[in-house]
């Protein structure tokens, strides 16, 4: 009698240690798709722009010629250096200089046919 009680108490703490693995196991998961959750919305608040800030200032001159070239130049050098992050991110840079010099210029100025 006591074989069988000595194998049922080490099948019932065998039961509760898997119970606690699982348990544990769970917390670890959870905590991790809090993780990746987390970074996605962090990355989508730094990549979400608002709308106020997407438009130019009302009395926005444009970027000084300075600015552009220089900007154009990194980004040569950005080229001949080979790294793609670099290259991307000064590619969207010159995306929104290019976007101010347009909201100032004017298709008209700048010889666009606008239909």
């Amino acid at each position: 009698m006591a074989w069988r009680t000595n194998a049922a108490d080490r099948a019932l703490e065998t039961a509760r240690e898997l119970r606690a693995a699982a348990e544990e196991t769970r917390r670890t998961i959870q905590a991790s798709r809090d993780l990746v959750q987390r970074s996605r919305d962090q990355t989508l608040a730094l990549t979400a722009v608002p709308e106020s800030e997407m438009s130019p200032p009302a009395k926005d001159n444009g970027p000084s010629n300075d600015l552009v070239r220089s900007l154009i130049r990194t980004y040569e050098l950005a080229e001949d250096d080979g790294d793609a992050r670099t290259r991307a991110l000064l590619g969207g840079v010159l995306h929104h200089v290019g976007c101010r010099i347009a909201a100032v210029v004017g298709p008209k100025a700048a010889h666009m046919v606008m239909h």
